[in-house]
């Protein structure tokens, strides 16, 4: 049970703040959104242990709602990803 509790912890420290995973998510955002991955700046983000993932995303102004659905670590490239834009302006 301990070592769950370690694994679990581990894994929140990783995927909440390292630099990659907003990368993969900035990049997964392109497409969906109208910005280059240079140019979205994710403010949000969840990442569950089967792979899929909920992020807020801001480009030109506006805030977008994305999703990708679950899979493993090899094919989050080719995941399919949604992306709506929200009714209200970008956060302040």
């Amino acid at each position: 049970m301990k070592r769950l509790v370690i694994a679990i912890a581990a894994f929140g420290l990783f995927s909440c703040g390292n630099p990659s995973v907003i990368q993969t998510l900035q990049q997964q955002s392109v497409g969906q959104i109208p910005c280059n991955a240079d140019h979205v700046e994710v403010i949000e983000h969840v990442v569950k242990d089967d792979g899929s993932a909920t992020w807020t995303a801001l480009c030109n102004g506006q805030t977008y709602d994305c999703q990708r659905a679950a899979g493993t670590a090899e094919n989050l490239e080719n995941a399919d990803v949604t992306c709506s834009q929200m009714e209200s302006q970008m956060p302040e």
